[in-house]
């Protein structure tokens, strides 16, 4: 059996994790505020936009995979586009915020690269937000002219976009963080078991953001326990002059056995303005 893996494009990670993730996963980027996942994910989208780019010269598509410890080839494949879905934010918010952080290939690879779709309107229609800064106010409109409510229309683009592609859901925080009348807690579990369930036949990766801490804690391990993987960035050494991340893979269907294999417990990683996200240093147990 040929299994199929689709990298980061973060060289530094995807070289201790056997070239990629499986295929056909849904993974949950959970953060410490700040602690480095929305980076990792916009320095992933900036790397397999130029792999996109230069893939007729560089064939990454499928290739041996050479750690001799594998009986069958992976083939690595690269998503046909990257889809970005925000719940609250504007493009502009997301565009604005890479170019203050990143050099400005990271703006245009997003500017350019991505397919974007914002849900603000749908999910500020029925908040306070749409009382007092509405477009008839001169500030911002939320009138999408859709009557579906969020979930629906967030399944209507997946249906879409999702096969054989990256999308990123920016963020579980934003849809769970206050019940609204369409959307509970568990209209939103069964939401997620079933994408969880057809992303197998989707074969792309879905990357779903959500700040830890934030949701009651049973909530948060219904999630985990529900998605393929999860990816967890942290502080550590906070009580140090200079604080620093640490990334590691809490869960994930068929790369377990290979961080316990090679020792891997975490990553430390850093953030530049020129190379965005990168592994900096790998931790074994000794």
């Amino acid at each position: 059996m040929r299994l199929a893996k689709i990298p980061t494009g973060i060289k530094t990670f995807d070289v201790n994790i056997n070239e990629g993730l499986p295929a056909g996963s849904v993974i949950l980027i959970l953060e410490d505020v700040g602690a480095g996942g929305r980076e990792f994910l916009y320095t992933s989208i900036y790397n397999i936009s130029q792999m996109i780019s230069n893939k007729n010269n560089i064939d990454p598509i499928k290739r041996k995979n050479k750690d001799p410890g594998d009986d069958e080839n992976n083939i690595i494949m690269l998503p046909n586009k990257i889809c970005y879905v925000s719940v609250s934010k504007s493009r502009e918010d997301i565009l604005t915020e890479n170019a203050y952080a990143f050099h400005k290939e990271y703006y245009e690879a997003i500017n350019n690269g991505l397919v974007f779709k914002e849900l603000s309107d749908i999910y500020f229609r029925h908040s306070i937000a749409q009382n007092l800064w509405s477009e008839n106010k001169g500030i911002m409109g939320f009138d999408s002219g859709s009557d579906k409510n969020i979930l629906e229309e967030l399944s209507e683009f997946l249906n879409e976009n999702a096969k054989g592609n990256i999308v990123i859901i920016d963020s579980l925080t934003d849809l769970l963080v206050n019940e609204i009348d369409y959307l509970n807690k568990t209209d939103f579990i069964m939401f997620l078991k079933g994408m969880v369930n057809i992303s197998k036949k989707w074969n792309g990766l879905i990357y779903m953001i959500l700040s830890a801490n934030i949701l009651e804690k049973h909530m948060q391990e219904i999630i985990n326990d529900v998605v393929d993987g999860v990816l967890v960035f942290e502080w550590f050494d906070k009580g140090s002059v200079k604080m620093r991340r640490n990334l590691y893979i809490s869960k994930f269907r068929g790369l377990i056995p290979q961080l316990e294999q090679n020792k891997i417990a975490k990553f430390e990683t850093k953030i530049t303005y020129d190379g965005g996200f990168e592994v900096s240093n790998v931790r074994k147990i000794i």
